[in-house]
This record gives C-alpha cells, structure tokens and sequence, in this order.
C-alpha cells in the first residue's frame, strides 16, 4: 500500500511540473527560444508559445511540404521540418500549444 501511495504522489508530483519538451523541440530553441517566447528572425507573427494545435499543426505541415510562409526566414523553417516524422510533428504541436503565451 506504502508503495501505491508513493507512486502516486510522484505520478502528481510530474504532473505539476508539466509536459517534458519533445527532442525534436531542441531545433527549435535557437530561433524561437528555449520557452518559445522568442520572435524567430523574419517571423510575421508573435511568439509561437501558446499557439492554438490546430494552427501549429497545420503550419508545421505546411513547412515540411514547403508551402507555409509566416516569415522572411521560410526557407530555415523548409529545411528544419524537411526530415520531421508526422508523429514528431504531433508532439510539437501539442508541446509548443501547452506552453504559456507571452503576456
């Protein structure tokens, strides 16, 4: 029983320190920041912390199928997300929405 309730604390415990970034996440920290707060060079819109998924989802795609343009920088956003499975792409989208937008 000593364990169960152990367990569940820490399961709680993590829960309150949020979702752990996804690996792919790491290419994204030189131009957006490493809490997404960043305004990427040539980015036409804000910070993409806190993004609706929909919308992540459908730029992220669109980048990988080099047809998305939010920025002068297009061609970096091309070839970052040229190689990115569709399962890495789901996992951003939902990371980078959780994240708290800049105030």
């Amino acid at each position: 029983m000593k364990k169960v309730i152990i367990l569940a604390l820490f399961g709680a415990a993590s829960l309150c320190l949020g979702a752990e970034a996804p690996t792919v996440f790491n290419k994204c920290k030189m131009c957006h920041g490493p809490d997404g707060q960043k305004v990427a060079p040539g980015q036409k819109t804000g910070p993409i912390a806190g993004l609706p998924k929909d919308k992540l989802l459908e730029d992220l795609k669109g980048y990988k199928a080099g047809t998305a343009d939010n920025g002068g920088n297009k061609a970096i956003m091309y070839a970052q997300m040229k190689n990115i499975s569709d399962a890495d792409i789901e996992a951003l989208a939902e990371y980078i929405s959780g994240l708290p937008p800049k105030k």
